[in-house]
């Protein structure tokens, strides 16, 4: 599990920099307006510019929306900093795959759960594989190992809630 983390924000991320960017071109431009003369074309370059920061702004809460920060622990799930029991998991799904020489491969799941309190619907994520040196992980089967290995943890998990606790024998 040392291997795989959750690369969820660098999928948003790209969305937030470009809105960050040209809001930033935006402000310039605003502020060339105040200082100088008002010519057609700075005008309409930050009137561009404020349009397409407030279309990146509107990716970039969709993407966030869409895919979930998640964590895993060998008895719980936390999304978004919400703590579910592994009890819960019903399936993870395989979606896609992106095999990169350079970063490694990163897979994009979705998880469902049981009824519970806490998620009801299904929660979409990245996770990222390390990258080794010494194999290549091009072709390697990740995303059925990482599958593979929750569903065994949820099922433990399952079977060692449904034991009942021993009592013990104490008259009074």
């Amino acid at each position: 599990m040392q291997e795989w983390h959750c690369c969820s924000n660098d999928y948003a991320y790209i969305y937030l920099f470009f809105t960050a960017l040209s809001a930033y071109v935006c402000f310039i431009y605003l502020s060339n307006i105040s200082f100088k003369d008002q010519d057609f074309f700075i005008i309409s370059i930050a009137l561009f510019t404020a349009v397409v920061t407030f279309i990146f702004l509107k990716l970039y809460k969709t993407q966030r929306k869409n895919i979930k920060q998640i964590n895993f622990s060998l008895k719980a799930i936390y999304i978004e900093e919400k703590k579910i029991d592994i009890c819960y998991l019903k399936s993870i799904t395989f979606i896609n795959h992106v095999y990169s020489p350079y970063k490694g491969s990163t897979c994009k799941f979705c998880i469902k759960f049981t009824e519970n309190p806490i998620i009801k619907e299904e929660i979409y994520f990245y996770m990222a594989f390390g990258k080794s040196f010494r194999r290549r992980y091009q072709y390697y089967n990740f995303e059925d190992r990482f599958i593979t290995i929750l569903e065994t943890l949820a099922k433990e998990r399952r079977e060692l809630l449904k034991i009942p606790v021993k009592q013990s024998n104490i008259s009074e």
